[in-house]
């Protein structure tokens, strides 16, 4: 594992260091340490016999940036150990990164890459899902239920290729590799593999087509292995400069290694848009109906879609995002196959004073796992409250509460409060350099 997490820190450096040799560039670096404190009743996630924890956290952490006249490359690093008051046994170093940068290989070609890491004790998923789906919608969610605190970790990364051959006409080749591995031999190891293709190109002035197709590789500790071929043909009608509408198809087929699993075919028909509804508003909708036919059982169908709203304040912004339909084996620590779902969130950030900012999240979802015989059913809800305040120039408190539900027809159902308090310590004036 170590080694996997050096290499990406490496290769930054080494990026870093090529980029401000070769290229005229700008350097940004900004540490930070933060010390914390979280209460929550129920650490185990259990229904009953409950046992609440105190745990302080120290981070000393730092984000960098280099901006050269065709490349840039940022990286944040955040360290954080973690003290247990009753638990103490489990105190270990959580580690979370990000690495993000691009390079114009020519006018029309640009490279990008990204790649996020986290390895923590913590069982808890994302909470804030709103924010996560309008800001980084390819990020993968693991919603497994973890009633230990052994280590995990997981990285999500991508590489992609873009060239430009028209005004709106580009060509997308790219490739997503994700990988989770447990301390806890209960759950599973996974892996996923996800080369793509996709072409855009306006025919006419007003008309269009966008292809995509996908090839994903899914490797499982114990479960089966599958192969999985996702493809999308879409129809585009430019109405005005803001508002595009369309329709499209769907096809997806699903491969299991092992004949004991059930392979499917999923088809869907689906119509949408993508507005611009004014400078601060955007929308893009998607509705349809999906149908899914399975090799033994009983074929299934139903509507499907996806929305997602995006609302800029003076001092803030507001998301709102939904998703609905069938989906494919996820890449949590269950497996638990093709599963029928939806999901409705909503986030709310706003600068309330100078120096206070507020924030406020809550999100539903629900799935239903249809490869078990039982068809067992999941539901999720999270609401979280924050308040952040700039104390000094190089001080800031936080002050956050969330609040978790979990029921299930085969789990034992659970609910858990969490508070936590936090003090960030950083310079005021950001470090930087610039080398022409």
């Amino acid at each position: 594992m170590k080694s996997k997490f050096f290499f990406v820190l490496a290769a930054a450096y080494i990026l870093f260091l090529t980029t401000s040799i070769v290229f005229g560039s700008q350097a940004t670096f900004s540490p930070r340490i933060s010390v914390s404190t979280e209460y929550t009743d129920n650490i185990f996630q259990a229904d009953t016999n409950k046992q609440d924890e105190y745990i302080t956290a120290i981070s000393p952490g730092f984000t960098a940036e280099l901006l050269g006249k065709n490349s840039g490359v940022n990286i944040s690093y955040d360290p954080e150990y973690v003290m247990y008051d009753e638990f103490n046994e489990n105190d270990s170093w959580r580690h979370f990164a990000r690495l993000k940068g691009w390079a114009d290989i020519s006018k029309n070609t640009r490279f990008e890459f990204r790649d996020r890491f986290r390895l923590t004790e913590d069982p808890l998923s994302e909470a804030d899902i709103a924010a996560l789906r309008a800001q980084e919608p390819d990020e993968i969610v693991d919603n497994t239920r973890r009633t230990s605190l052994n280590e995990y970790y997981r990285n999500n990364a991508s590489v992609n290729l873009l060239h430009r051959f028209g005004e709106f006409d580009t060509f997308n080749l790219g490739y997503r590799h994700y990988f989770l591995e447990n301390d806890d031999p209960s759950y599973e190891d996974k892996k996923r593999h996800d080369p793509y293709a996709e072409l855009t190109y306006w025919f006419v002035h007003d008309w269009g087509v966008n292809l995509r197709g996908e090839y994903r590789k899914g490797q499982n500790d114990f479960s089966s292995d599958y192969d999985q071929i996702n493809a999308r043909a879409r129809l585009v009608k430019k109405f005005s400069k803001r508002l595009d509408g369309f329709v499209q198809f769907g096809y997806a087929t699903l491969d299991y290694d092992e004949e004991i699993r059930q392979d499917a075919d999923g088809y869907d028909l689906s119509a949408g848009l993508d507005y611009g509804i004014a400078a601060d508003i955007s929308l893009s909708l998607l509705a349809g109906y999906s149908y899914v036919d399975r090799d033994v059982s009983d074929d299934e169908s139903g509507m499907s879609g996806n929305v997602k709203l995006t609302k800029k304040l003076s001092q803030g912004v507001i998301y709102l995002t939904g998703s609905g339909g069938y989906k494919g084996p996820n890449m949590g620590a269950e497996t638990r196959g093709v599963s029928k779902f939806y999901e409705m969130g909503s986030s709310v950030r706003y600068q309330l004073t100078k120096h206070l900012r507020g924030r406020a999240f809550g999100s539903y979802r629900y799935d239903k796992y249809l490869e078990r015989l039982d068809e067992p059913e999941d539901k999720t809800t999270k609401v979280g409250l924050g308040l952040e305040m700039q104390a000094l120039k190089w001080m800031s408190l936080g002050l956050n509460y969330q609040f978790r539900r979990f029921d299930s027809t085969t789990k034992m159902d659970y609910d858990e409060n969490r508070v936590f308090f936090k003090v960030t310590f950083s310079p005021s004036v950001t470090y930087h350099t610039s080398r022409y």
